[in-house]
């Protein structure tokens, strides 16, 4: 959802709180049940509005799905390390991006990569990543639906950005 669809449902969500609280929710004394105030016509949490929901995933914040090269997880806070046979991935979310760090079991080899700014909230991420090579592209205005998911080579991680919102990601792994 693009930020300006955001702002329309929102504005639309606004509007329809002073609409609620103009129409009035009153009724006579009689007890007529067919004066009675009509249902939701009060306004109510749910009607003003809220924040955005936090991404979810498949697996989670169950990083130890990931032990055997596919999973999709949600990653916010402290930077999250991925242990693999030939190497170790780190993923850091930062508030406006991704950096991955990768190296190689033997510590002779490493790579990093990292997207960050305005839109990665509207952008579809895709690393491939080795131990000793990070190589990270962006689609800005894209949902990951409208991308066919790519085929990793043999030995190589692939880590897809889903969905991003300030400082938390969903990311999805899958080795080759």
């Amino acid at each position: 959802m693009t930020s300006s669809h955001r702002r329309l449902l929102g504005a639309f969500a606004l509007l329809a709180v002073f609409a609620g609280a103009a129409c009035g929710t009153g009724s006579d004394a009689t007890g007529d049940a067919s004066q009675a105030p009509e249902s939701g016509a009060e306004p109510t949490a749910e009607s003003t509005p809220s924040e955005e929901a936090a991404p979810t995933a498949a697996d989670g914040t169950d990083y130890a799905a990931c032990d055997d090269g596919s999973c999709e997880v949600v990653v916010s806070g402290d930077p999250v390390e991925f242990a693999f046979a030939d190497f170790t991935l780190t993923v850091t979310i930062t508030p406006d991006g991704i950096e991955t760090d990768t190296a190689s079991s033997d510590g002779t080899r490493s790579g990093n990569s990292s997207m960050s700014g305005e839109g990665m909230a509207d952008a579809y991420c895709v690393a491939y990543l080795t131990a000793g090579s990070n190589t990270m592209n962006c689609y800005p205005d894209t949902d990951p639906g409208d991308v066919a998911p790519p085929e990793p080579e043999s030995g190589v991680l692939v880590l897809e950005m889903l969905d991003f919102e300030e400082g938390t990601a969903v990311i999805r792994l899958a080795m080759g």
